[in-house]
């Protein structure tokens, strides 16, 4: 059998894999209010790709969003409101007059700033580990601070995608998977590196491997 077969075979299976589970994310998150469930799927699917070499898509994508929907419905909706807050806050704030102006915005930019380093460890830890409400949040802040050179790239993957979109929107039906997988990838080299230390370790536990779609009860 010629070899490259197998590997064009497998090239052409990943990436296909990938932008199905770029359609359905982007399927989903169309009501805007599933956005949190929607991303809390994929990178549950990309976990399972990245931990189990399990290359199901839409039964372990439906999976997912049954068993992340509750969550991710009430943590995705309150965290984009957090974040759209923010950006109004900053554009009401520049119209403000006098010296303090400054003071606003200074405040509310640094609030910003730790916004963006939580939201980029929060869905890679909601899938990985069994924490829930708001110690989920202060675990994914806990993990950026601690790890902030990871967390740092993840934002800076996550940016220049904005970037990508901005200029040529179409391009969210093959972007965010593949965006995903590299900031889960990093994500999971600093749960690897923060999780030795032994109050995190004790602290915060993953979850057992999840069933198989195939046999697991819906």
């Amino acid at each position: 059998m010629n070899p490259w077969e197998g590997k064009t075979s497998l090239f052409l299976k990943t990436v296909t894999n990938m932008i199905i589970l770029n359609v359905l994310w982007v399927i989903c998150s169309i009501p805007v209010l599933t956005i949190g469930p929607s991303t809390a799927a994929m990178y549950g699917v990309v976990r399972k790709w990245h931990l189990y070499k399990d290359e199901s898509v839409i039964r372990s994508y439906i999976y997912e969003y049954r068993l992340f929907f509750k969550q991710g419905l009430v943590v995705g909706t309150l965290w984009l409101f957090l974040g759209m807050l923010l950006l109004l806050d900053v554009y009401f704030f520049l119209q403000v007059p006098g010296t303090v102006k400054v003071v606003l915005i200074v405040v509310t930019v640094t609030t910003f700033i730790l916004y963006l380093l939580t939201s980029a460890m929060l869905f890679p830890i909601m899938v990985h580990y069994q924490t829930k409400g708001p110690e989920l949040i202060k675990q994914a802040f806990t993990f950026s601070i601690i790890d902030g050179k990871t967390t740092f790239a993840i934002i800076l993957m996550w940016i220049g995608a904005g970037m990508v979109l901005f200029y040529a929107p179409l391009m969210v039906f093959v972007i965010v998977v593949p965006v995903s997988m590299i900031s889960l990838r990093f994500s999971m080299m600093a749960f690897d590196k923060v999780g030795k230390l032994p109050r995190i370790q004790s602290k915060y536990k993953p979850f057992p491997a999840r069933p198989r779609p195939d046999t697991a009860q819906f």
